[in-house]
């Protein structure tokens, strides 16, 4: 069974990196979804860096959650 984990996440570059890293070590059949609203930290460099392991990604700017 597959699903999908979707992160919202904003100016979260502290935590992002262990949050990707917590989904993918548990070697779970599941796509990451990754919703990021234009942040000005490094979390898109973050999200970059596992690339290949997130189904989708976007970072814009938004109306929040």
């Amino acid at each position: 069974m597959k699903f999908s984990i979707v992160i919202p996440s904003y100016n979260q570059g502290k935590f992002l990196e262990n949050c990707i890293l917590s989904i993918i070590n548990q070697n779970i059949e599941a796509e990451i979804i990754l919703m990021d609203g234009g942040s000005t930290d490094n979390s898109v460099e973050i999200i970059k860096k596992y690339e290949n392991k997130i189904a989708y990604w976007v970072s814009e700017k938004d109306k929040g959650q």
